[in-house]
């Protein structure tokens, strides 16, 4: 009988072991191909609506979230954790594990729901302003900010329907227009209305007011 439950347990643990195993190959290739993704293909946009909030990151996040819980895809056992905490003296441990645990959750639930769910979103956007014409605004520049080098980027700032937006850039292109006066220049924008408030970026082009 003991000998049946050691081969039991021997061939759970394998089962695990395989489970982990396929579930991180997911979260691997789910990170390349979002970041890929957000390199290489997705679209540059202007415009905002809650309903991306509400529809495309809350809900599909939310969803990986209990379910990641729901499952205990991390194999954790809170009732022994949490015993074991309330025993731990180190103040670090004990007041941070339980928040670090639900982080991971909340990680796992954004590569692996609302990272897929934006890349659907992005596709329908697409779908959807190719049925519509190029529209083109021409728009005061508020700044020509330059990276600070600490995960900011080179942007183009302006407002786009009451809204304040920003064009990145390379700092070749904006080079030109650091050392001048942001009121002289206007960016003239080409983009194609998508789903809700959002619009497409086609193409930017920047031209110094002219004097009347």
């Amino acid at each position: 009988m003991k000998k049946y439950q050691f081969k039991t347990t021997i061939i759970n643990k394998t089962r695990q072991k395989k489970k982990d195993e396929i579930l991180y190959k997911y979260f691997i290739t789910a990170i390349v191909i979002f970041s890929l993704y957000h390199i290489f293909i997705e679209s540059h946009y202007l415009g905002s609506d809650c309903k991306y909030d509400l529809y495309v990151f809350w809900i599909p996040t939310l969803l990986g979230f209990f379910i990641a819980l729901k499952f205990n895809l991390f194999q954790i056992d809170w009732k022994g954790c949490i015993s074991d905490l309330k025993k731990e003296k180190n103040f670090f441990y004990k007041f941070f594990t339980i928040p670090f645990l639900i982080l991971a959750h909340f990680v796992f639930a954004l590569i692996m729901f609302w990272m897929p769910s934006n890349i659907i979103w992005d596709a329908i956007n697409k779908i959807e302003s190719n049925n519509n014409q190029i529209e083109t605004y021409v728009l005061k520049v508020n700044e020509f900010h330059r990276s600070s080098g600490k995960g900011s980027s080179n942007q183009i700032r302006f407002v786009f329907k009451e809204e304040k937006e920003s064009i990145k850039t390379s700092f070749k292109d904006i080079e030109p227009f650091l050392e001048k006066n942001p009121d002289n220049f206007q960016v003239i924008i080409e983009v194609k209305k998508g789903i809700w408030n959002y619009y497409i970026l086609e193409s930017w082009d920047i031209e110094e007011v002219k004097n009347l």
